[in-house]
């Protein structure tokens, strides 16, 4: 290939990759409420040293870790709701060099998802203050518990039990440290940030007059504030920055996209041929195959055509009737997939996606 070949392919990808750019939104999801943890210390358990220096040497290796102030069934079912709005947006878009990029393609189902997931956030901050009194009461019994155990500890050779202002003044001491109703209620945050690429409106301004400078087009021009060499340098710092952008762009979509598929179908591959059944396509195979289809329509929003067609075929042979089921179609399917999607992609380049105004 030519220099001037290369350089066209080069100018048709970067094209393309900035159009892609414009198909989707960065979407930053932050979702925070009161953590319902301090620090623990050695005095909280109740464990003494034997001197200063060891006492000294404890805290310095050693860590114990967090003390919860809310019961764990209620921590659990608020983590709950959060790992599920983070999952929600992971299935629904690439991690990007900008943050998770969601494809217009996808953008329908992951927000209809988010805003049950959200409604039932909201609903898990009403409740939590509903309950208040209840949860706290919770907290003050199980603790009471805790003060015995620690006393026991303290007071190894006292035959009475912990005394009730030991008792009191623990469990004062924990509960102090939880915030009142309002203050929890006010903590519960679900916050989304649509965003598009700056790439194509911001920087490729700055892009275009780099090479430009780079083309010794505008040197009179920046003579007056720049020295010559400062000038390519900055012409030089903005193509390579575009380079990153892109690559990584493209990384972080279509390559990924093109992985995921591959690695999926390679482990229906290894299932099929480790199953009691060696080369049959179960139910579950199927099951999995499907969602996978299902989950690349909505991402491939760049057309990739090859794997699209690989899929229709292998989801066609997939659905039939199990009697009809060709296992070796779907396995010669499922290992053609692996194949390509470990190998480079190269763009069809789609009129709908390379004719959009950048």
């Amino acid at each position: 290939m030519s220099e001037i070949e290369y350089n066209i392919q080069e100018q048709i990808r970067e094209d393309w990759a900035l159009a892609l750019m414009s198909k989707g939104l960065i979407i930053r999801l932050a979702v925070s409420r009161w953590r319902a943890q301090v620090k623990l210390d050695f005095n909280k358990l109740g464990l003494k040293f034997v001197d200063d220096d060891s006492l000294e040497f404890m805290r310095r290796y050693i860590s114990l870790g967090t003390q919860k102030l809310l019961p764990p069934e209620e921590l659990a079912q608020m983590e709950t709701i959060e790992r599920r709005a983070r999952v929600n947006l992971k299935n629904y878009s690439f991690d990007t060099l900008w943050g998770r990029f969601v494809p217009m393609t996808a953008f329908d189902e992951w927000k209809s998802n988010n805003d049950d997931i959200y409604e039932e956030f909201k609903e898990c901050a009403l409740s939590f203050t509903n309950r208040y009194d209840d949860i706290v009461a919770i907290v003050k019994r199980d603790y009471r518990s805790m003060a015995k155990d620690v006393w026991a500890r303290l007071y190894p050779d006292d035959k009475h039990g912990a005394t009730d202002s030991f008792i009191e003044n623990f469990v004062s001491d924990v509960v102090s440290q939880i915030p009142d109703r309002h203050e929890i209620l006010s903590s519960f945050k679900y916050n989304m940030v649509y965003i598009t690429i700056p790439m194509p409106s911001v920087v490729e301004s700055n892009i275009a007059k780099a090479q430009e400078v780079r083309r010794q087009a505008e040197m009179e021009v920046f003579k007056s504030d720049l020295e010559k060499d400062t000038q390519h340098r900055i012409a030089e710092e903005y193509i390579k920055r575009k380079e990153e952008l892109i690559g990584g762009f493209l990384e972080a979509t279509v390559t990924s996209m093109r992985r995921y598929v591959g690695d999926l179908c390679d482990s229906v591959l290894k299932s099929i041929s480790n199953g009691a059944k060696e080369g049959h396509v179960s139910r579950h195979h199927v099951k999995k195959i499907n969602t996978m289809i299902n989950k690349v329509k909505l991402l491939n929003f760049y057309g990739d055509a090859e794997i699209s067609r690989l899929l229709d075929e292998l989801g066609d042979e997939a659905n039939k009737f199990s009697d009809q089921i060709n296992n070796d179609v779907i396995v010669s399917k499922l290992a053609e997939i692996v194949q390509v999607g470990s190998s480079e992609f190269i763009p069809d380049f789609n009129p709908a996606i390379s004719s959009l105004e950048l």
